[in-house]
């Protein structure tokens, strides 16, 4: 990690851990500043700010945005987390995989690294729908090295065939001002699935979006509708953060802001683990950058992934 970027994450951790405070006070700045902007747009156009389309024949709306407006936002978050002009927005993401056995003290297990790939489509409601699709390798905790045969487990002592994560693609996710919700899924209870989505926060010249997921479904021997097959319980707790420069969100010549992410994930055990009969969970840390291209990817992953699965890049399929 450069030292640059080092000093990025340190920056963006302070700025996370006090933004509730920082948020109430840029909000305040940024409602005045952007809607007096957003007031003058609309009176230049003639037109109420739900009836601007970001894909419209006018063409996109790439800012500047006004925050006083919840379609207004939710477009930025567009532009942070994929872009605006029908490309993906791609991340190279390194992980940090904690098991918390119930009863006792979380364990560093492994490290994953990977790329993920993000599609945010708006809509002409100003709706978004999102795709996604990733991938990720299995790595020692301590050194990063690759693990491609067996992994020898520090909570049950196994030593167990690993597994990388093949492309898996995610759930079309709806996304409106309030959060979203998935249109091909009929959750019925005691399954449930909730996605919360900002509103922004902003701090030390940077807006945050928040976007978590939560989701439980009952055990069950059926395919999941996204085709991977599952056993037992499936609970999951993602609780993302997005993170850009307001100078890049606001720039009507960008279709893409470069942003980063943290991201905090609760999930049961992988079952390529064998712990079925321990109880307890596993806590995953991610930190993840944008980059314009593959070539902003490591050369041994982007390798390896083209290796692997060579359609990944150029026809990931969402």
């Amino acid at each position: 990690m450069t030292l640059a970027r080092r000093r990025f994450f340190s920056s963006t951790t302070a700025a996370i851990a006090t933004m509730s405070v920082l948020g109430e006070q840029a909000s305040a700045q940024g409602q005045r500043d952007q809607g007096g902007r957003g007031k003058d747009r609309q009176d230049q156009d003639g037109q109420a700010s739900q009836g601007r389309r970001s894909n419209s024949e006018d063409g996109l709306l790439a800012g500047p945005y006004d925050f006083t407006d919840p379609y207004d936002w939710l477009t930025a978050y567009a532009k942070v987390r994929g872009r605006l002009d029908g490309g993906v927005g791609l991340y190279h993401y390194v992980a940090h995989v904690y098991g918390i056995p119930d009863g006792g003290v979380a364990q560093l297990m492994f490290r994953r690294e990977g790329v993920s790939q993000h599609r945010m489509t708006v809509r002409d409601d100003r709706t978004i729908d999102l795709r996604y699709v990733e991938c990720n390798y299995t790595q020692h905790p301590e050194t990063g090295a690759l693990i491609d045969e067996f992994y020898d487990n520090p909570i049950t002592g196994k030593l167990v065939p690993v597994r990388h994560q093949k492309p898996v693609l995610g759930p079309l996710i709806r996304i409106n001002p309030t959060g979203g919700f998935n249109p091909d899924i009929e959750w019925e209870p005691p399954a449930a699935f909730v996605n919360k989505v900002g509103p922004p926060l902003f701090g030390e010249g940077r807006v945050f979006f928040n976007d978590d997921i939560l989701m439980f479904r009952p055990g069950t021997a059926d395919q999941m509708p996204t085709g991977n097959p599952r056993s037992g319980n499936v609970q999951l707790t993602e609780m993302i953060t997005f993170s850009a420069d307001m100078r890049d969100v606001q720039n009507p010549e960008l279709m893409s802001a470069k942003s980063f992410a943290h991201i905090a994930a609760d999930t049961p055990w992988s079952d390529w683990l064998d712990m079925d009969d321990v109880p307890g969970h596993m806590m995953m840390r991610y930190l993840a950058e944008k980059t314009e291209t593959p070539e902003g990817i490591p050369s041994w992953l982007r390798k390896r992934i083209d290796k692997d699965y060579p359609k990944f890049f150029t026809d990931p399929g969402i």
